[in-house]
């Protein structure tokens, strides 16, 4: 057996969002990327590379911007999505990386649903994974 192909971190895995208290499907997906991906794998050594230019200045990384960090870390692993006639804010909104970081600060239960489906391997096992 080849080990390498048990995992496809480019495949996409389709996240069906689910009520925050109820856990009912909204007809939200989301399709996400493993945080091994290579897209993900960019943000994290772009807020590496601009921690150590802070640290070699003397400078403090604070605590917002860690955790803007990972919230973008986050957002890169959303490829796409379809709201299913569903809104935000009054809206379809459009796919982008900065309107993906926005809404996963504001919620954290969308958050923490993307964050636990990017972080499982099992979503992105060449058995499971979605091409």
């Amino acid at each position: 057996m080849d080990i390498a192909s048990l995992f496809s971190h480019e495949a996409l895995f389709p996240l069906h969002l689910k009520h925050p208290t109820t856990e009912a499907p909204l007809g939200i997906v989301f399709n996400l990327r493993s945080a091994s991906s290579d897209e993900v794998k960019k943000i994290v050594r772009k807020h590496l590379d601009e921690r150590t230019e802070r640290s070699q200045r003397g400078k403090l990384v604070k605590g917002d911007t860690l955790i803007k960090h990972e919230v973008e870390k986050v957002a890169a692993s959303i490829a796409s999505w379809d709201w299913g006639g569903n809104s935000y804010k009054g809206e379809a909104p459009e796919y982008s990386l900065k309107k993906a970081a926005e809404i996963l600060e504001a919620e954290d239960w969308i958050y923490a649903q993307v964050s636990e489906a990017t972080n499982n391997l099992a979503n992105f096992s060449t058995g499971s994974a979605k091409d």
